[in-house]
């Protein structure tokens, strides 16, 4: 008897962790309006948001936008951010989600939190990136664990910590904290996931590719991700989610260390286009597959292993049901190889 307890405390105990990974709880969206002419934004403001990375950055994402085209540091990705938050009226400005803070910042962002986190979690976002040479990867994985009817969103953003710019009333050249540079994809709010219901246990993926801008550092490049619920015009968090720092060395693309090669001829597609895999050696775990411009799977062409020399595939113009630009890409194991093709 003695042992069937153990075993039943053991199974308990790893159960119970295993889905606690799976689920972790809520994390809300602490955003600061400022602007690097604002007087106050420098002074108190400055040293309460530094306080609020310090204290809460573990338990949820923060960021600072600066939605006012006087700033140096404004966005249109801040300004549309900020627009979907009736409430604002200025900088310096702090909201928790949709809730709005100004006299004294501190006041129930803990209990806010803590209700927050309580919440039952309606969908998870698992964000991961990559930056190979300027080229900023980003994928989202979404799990939905409970079933909804409403519209949902999901958006990914690039946050800089520790941006070197001027601040009224700091010193020359300060650092600034966990500035949103600017979303991935067409829409500051993202990719709809779906208009129509979505079922529990039903997982989305997203991926998304940017060009970075030559004056971020890139080493202090974040990524945040969100889950949207629209309700009318509004957009609502549900969850988020961040990733401080690349899932895996950027420095050594193993494909390119490999001497792989991907052409395609021609590269205006109306008809068919030929693109061809050159393999020094064989290779095993590739995907070849077409990406749009928001980073979207639109065709998988091959996934497998593949024999030294090389190989071909057809492209035809029935493959893609829009015109545009798009992506060819060889993957293996996080690596990739990337050639555009415009579809005519």
């Amino acid at each position: 008897m003695k042992s069937v307890y153990t075993f039943l405390f053991v199974f308990l105990f790893v159960v119970t962790n295993v889905f606690a990974q799976r689920i972790s709880a809520n994390k809300p969206v602490i955003v600061k309006a400022t602007s690097t002419e604002c007087n106050v934004c420098g002074l108190r403001a400055w040293t309460d948001f530094k306080d609020v990375v310090d204290k809460y950055g573990k338990d949820a994402v923060v960021m600072a936008v600066h939605p006012l085209d006087e700033s140096q540091l404004f966005s249109n990705t801040a300004m549309e951010f900020m627009d979907n938050k009736s409430s604002f009226f200025g900088t310096p400005s702090l909201f928790i989600n949709e809730e709005f803070h100004f006299d004294n910042w501190f006041v129930g962002i803990r209990d806010f939190i803590g209700l927050f986190q309580e919440r039952r979690v309606l969908a998870h976002p698992e964000v991961d990136f990559q930056i190979e040479g300027t080229e900023l990867l980003v994928e989202v994985n979404t799990e939905f664990f409970h079933k909804t009817n409403r519209p949902h969103y999901v958006s990914a953003y690039v946050v800089e910590d520790k941006v070197k710019a001027f601040q009224n009333n700091r010193q020359p050249d300060e650092l600034h904290s966990k500035i949103m540079r600017t979303h991935l994809g067409e829409s500051t709010f993202g990719v709809l996931l779906s208009e129509t219901d979505i079922l529990a246990n039903q997982k989305f993926t997203n991926n998304f590719t940017l060009e970075l801008d030559s004056e971020w550092n890139i080493e202090n490049i974040e990524i945040a991700t969100v889950i949207w619920e629209k309700r009318g015009e509004t957009y609502y968090v549900i969850n988020s989610n961040k990733a401080l720092e690349p899932s895996f060395s950027t420095s050594i693309n193993i494909l390119e260390q490999a001497n792989v090669q991907l052409f395609v001829q021609p590269t205006i597609l109306s008809d068919i286009s030929t693109l061809q895999v050159e393999l020094p050696i064989a290779q095993s775990n590739l995907n070849v597959m077409v990406i749009n411009t928001l980073g979207q799977s639109v065709k998988t062409i091959f996934t497998g292993n593949l024999p030294q020399g090389t190989t071909t595939f057809d492209l035809n113009r029935s493959d893609f049901r829009a015109k545009g630009l798009y992506f060819l890409v060889v993957e293996k194991e996080g690596s990739r190889l990337i050639e555009k093709v415009v579809v005519k």
